[in-house]
C-alpha cells in the first residue's frame, strides 16, 4: 500500500458497530462530497467497501490497473487495496462500508448462496486477472432496487433514529442477498463470471452439506474446470485446498454440536461427515488445541 490509509474510525459513527453508507456525487467544483472524501485520492481502507455506481462514468485505478466503471457496476473492495477514481463524468455512487470482523453478518448462511461466494469471495480475488469482466452489472430495474436499499442505509446514518444500528445491519444483509441473487441471475454461461459462479456453487454445496462423502471429481464436475484449474482457483479464493476447507467446515459444525447438543463425540463425528471417530478426535485436537471432550467441558457441559 502506497496511498493514504482511510481508517474506519473516520467513517463509522460508532466504532463498536462499524457499518455506514455515503452517497458520493461528483460536483463541478470538485469539492469533496463529505468529510474524508478520498474519491480522487489514492487510498486504501482498513474495512470493506461495497461500491454501487448509480450514475455517470469514471476510470477506476486499482492496485496499478485501470478499469472503466459505468452506472450499474457493483463491486467489493476488501480493504488494504490502493484505489481511486479519475476522469469522472457526473459520477454518482453509494459506498457501503463495513468491517466484517466486527459485525454479525450471518456468514455461514450467506456462504450457502452460490452468488455470494462468487461476488463477495471469488470476484475480488480474480478481478485483476479477469480485467474487471467478472464484476456484477445491474440493469435499470435491479439497479433501482439496490440503490433504494443503499439510500435507506444512507438515511439511517444521517438521521440516527433509535435502532438505526440494527436497521443498518438488516439493510446490509438485504442488499448483500439481493446482489448475490442478481449475480446468479445475470451471468451468461460463456463468460468468466459463470466460471466463478460454478466454483461458488462448489463452496455453497459444501456449506449446505458438509457431511456428504464428497469426492474431488464431484467438485470438478460442478465447476466444469480442469482438475489443476479448479484446485488453483479454489485455493486462491479461500486460502485452503478443497478438502482442508471441508475439514475446517466439519470441525466448525462439530464445535457447534459440542456446545449445544447432547450427542456423544462419536455421534457428532458421524453427523458432520467423519467416518472414523478416532480420526475426528485427532483432527479436532490438532487444529483446535484441545480434544472434543475438553472443548465441551470448557463450556461448562459434561454431556
Amino acid at each position: 500500500m502506497t496511498g493514504i490509509l482511510a481508517e474506519g474510525r473516520n467513517y463509522f459513527e460508532d466504532a463498536a458497530y462499524p457499518i455506514t453508507a455515503r452517497h458520493v456525487i461528483t460536483s463541478s467544483s470538485k469539492e469533496p462530497s463529505h468529510e474524508h472524501d478520498l474519491t480522487e485520492v489514492k487510498h486504501a481502507h482498513d474495512f470493506c467497501e461495497l461500491v454501487l455506481i448509480v450514475g455517470g462514468t469514471a476510470q477506476h485505478w486499482l492496485n496499478g490497473d485501470e478499469f472503466p466503471v459505468v452506472a450499474g457496476d457493483v463491486f467489493l473492495l476488501q480493504g488494504m487495496q490502493d484505489h481511486y477514481f479519475h476522469n469522472r463524468d457526473r459520477l454518482e455512487m453509494i459506498n457501503v462500508m463495513y468491517d466484517p470482523e466486527q459485525i454479525e453478518l450471518p456468514e455461514n448462511r450467506l456462504l450457502k448462496i452460490p452468488g455470494y461466494c462468487a461476488l463477495f469471495l471469488l470476484e475480488p480475488v480474480f478481478r485483476k486477472q479477469h480485467r474487471f469482466s467478472s464484476r456484477l452489472h445491474l440493469e435499470r430495474l435491479s439497479l433501482s432496487r439496490a440503490e433504494r436499499i443503499a439510500l435507506e442505509m444512507v438515511g439511517e446514518v444521517e438521521h440516527r433514529r433509535d435502532g438505526y444500528e440494527s436497521a443498518l445491519l438488516g439493510k446490509l444483509i438485504d442488499l448483500v442477498v439481493f446482489l448475490s441473487r442478481s449475480y446468479q441471475e445475470t451471468q451468461s454461461e460463456s463468460n468468466r463470471s459463470a466460471a466463478l459462479l460454478r466454483v461458488g456453487s462448489v463452496i455453497s454445496s459444501m456449506e449446505q452439506d458438509c457431511a456428504r462423502d464428497w469426492k474431488l471429481d464431484d467438485f470438478i464436475k460442478m465447476s466444469r474446470l480442469s482438475r489443476s484449474h479448479f484446485m488453483r482457483t479454489f485455493t486462491k479464493a479461500t486460502g485452503l485446498p478443497p478438502f482442508e476447507y471441508l475439514i475446517q467446515l466439519r470441525l466448525q459444525n462439530a464445535m457447534r454440536l459440542l456446545r449445544n447438543s447432547r450427542l456423544t463425540v462419536s455421534q457428532i463425528a458421524f453427523e458432520v461427515g467423519f467416518n472414523d471417530s478416532n480420526y475426528f478426535t485427532r483432527q479436532f485436537s490438532k487444529r483446535k488445541g484441545a480434544s472434543p471432550l475438553a472443548y465441551r467441558k470448557s463450556f461448562g457441559s459434561d454431556l
